[in-house]
């Protein structure tokens, strides 16, 4: 599906379902915002709820009961839908005409469904003043707010292993060059520079994320924007300078043999193995590591930002602020304030907390909340948090996103130069911009 620009009143009227979305935003009031208030006229109300989220039910199951206990006569009905397969789901799901109530969504993906008009307008929540700042930042799209963050502020960054660092005697490295240095020690000791998860597509663009950052000046949203806007190219010297990065990566073989068959776990069990330095991947993996830290005898995890590549950058990250939670702008009216209910609990300080810890998220986005005591989710919040920025797909279209997964896959197996890879995504860039498609 192609995107393109379009407001509200449009988006509805062209996807005629949603209209309906759009009046029911008008027959409810606002929030409520006592909580109690609610509670006592929602008494009347049974039936399912459904929450379509990138959660497992499982690790929620918590959070379900606590719906169903302050909303008698309500089932929660929490869909799974994995990140890497949410729209393909979701967009299942709506043409069969199921039920859809929240939706949990990966920020990624907020875009798409704001400007679809496929979620409501929050702007007007009343207790917005429990977040911080940089989360309804975040979800503001067009100076509407379509989603609350929930859970915590957190990223991508180097998870390193300092037993083996240690074991070779190397401190922590700052530049690319500090890495090639490794690579004969690790090798030495039978283990590889860095790991990752290259079989998951989705993992992979998180590696143009802080590249760019590096080879735009240290300007990644502001020339990301720009080049959606058309002011630059993805053939341009930034973004091909940072394709080239991850080209530099595999050819100078720092990664581990295999990696494009590595999925998460299999990735995970290598770095806890002690059979590499480094993974590139997101600081949740704190919780699994320190769920089975005893048995870990190869291992000591630590963190770090990027190293630098790019003379006098700033060693940067991209990083969230949590899942955007929102509500279906389709959803049936005697669901809606139940539902808008459920959003406040569901994003309180007490819920929050849960996520906080059951993700390992160093920072919260509740103000009033402390995510971690942890020392790994201090030092994350010491070294990186200050130096963090959005993840660029959260404003690349759809297309974009896959066809960065796609070129960059070809990089690493070696059938693809950085140059090819840009020019190919500034082809994909072009058509959209043919279909009419504008950045908002």
């Amino acid at each position: 599906m192609v995107a393109q620009k379009m407001s509200r009143r449009q988006a509805l009227k062209l996807l005629g379902g949603a209209a309906a979305g759009a009046s029911v935003a008008s027959a409810f009031p606002a929030f409520a915002s006592n909580r109690s208030s609610v509670l006592m006229r929602l008494q009347s109300y049974e039936g399912r709820v459904v929450i379509f989220s990138t959660f497992d039910p499982m690790r929620y199951a918590p959070v379900v009961e606590a719906v169903e206990a302050a909303f008698p006569g309500v089932t929660v009905d929490w869909r799974f839908l994995p990140s890497e397969r949410f729209v393909e789901l979701f967009s299942a799901a709506e043409i069969a005409g199921d039920q859809i109530d929240i939706m949990d969504l990966n920020g990624q993906d907020l875009r798409r469904y704001a400007l679809a008009g496929k979620m409501l307008d929050l702007s007007d929540t009343p207790y917005l003043d429990r977040f911080r700042p940089v989360g309804l930042q975040t979800y503001t799209i067009a100076d509407k707010l379509w989603a609350l963050p929930r859970g915590g502020i957190s990223g991508f960054t180097f998870l390193s292993n300092m037993k083996l660092l240690n074991d070779i005697g190397a401190p922590e490295p700052e530049t690319y060059d500090d890495l090639l240095a490794l690579k004969p020690e690790l090798e030495a000791v039978g283990a590889s520079v860095f790991t990752h998860s290259g079989q998951n597509i989705y993992l992979w663009p998180v590696w143009q994320f802080w590249a760019f950052a590096q080879t735009s000046g240290n300007q990644p949203v502001e020339k990301t924007i720009a080049t959606l806007q058309g002011d630059m190219k993805f053939t341009d010297p930034e973004h091909v300078a940072a394709l080239d990065i991850l080209r530099r990566f595999t050819e100078d073989g720092l990664f581990v043999n295999d990696v494009l068959s590595l999925d998460t776990d299999g990735a995970q069990v290598q770095f806890h193995q002690g059979s590499a330095a480094f993974w590139y991947h997101h600081t949740s993996a704190m919780v699994n590591y320190r769920a089975a830290e005893a048995e870990l005898t190869n291992m000591e995890m630590s963190l770090q930002p990027p190293v630098q590549i790019v003379e006098g950058a700033v060693r940067q990250m991209p990083g969230g602020t949590g899942n955007a939670t929102g509500i279906f702008a389709n959803i049936a009216p005697e669901r809606l304030e139940t539902a808008q209910a459920i959003l406040d609990l569901m994003t309180s300080d007490e819920w929050v907390a849960f996520a906080n810890t059951d993700n390992g998220d160093p920072v919260s986005c509740n103000v009033n909340v402390q995510a971690s005591d942890d020392p790994i989710a201090i030092k994350y919040a010491e070294t990186c948090a200050d130096n963090q920025f959005v993840y660029l797909d959260w404003m690349w279209p759809p297309e974009i996103t896959r066809s960065f997964q796609e070129e960059q896959q070809a990089i690493v197996a070696g059938t693809q130069t950085p140059e090819g890879a840009a020019t190919n995504i500034q082809s994909v860039m072009d058509q959209l911009y043919m279909d009419g498609y504008t950045f908002e």
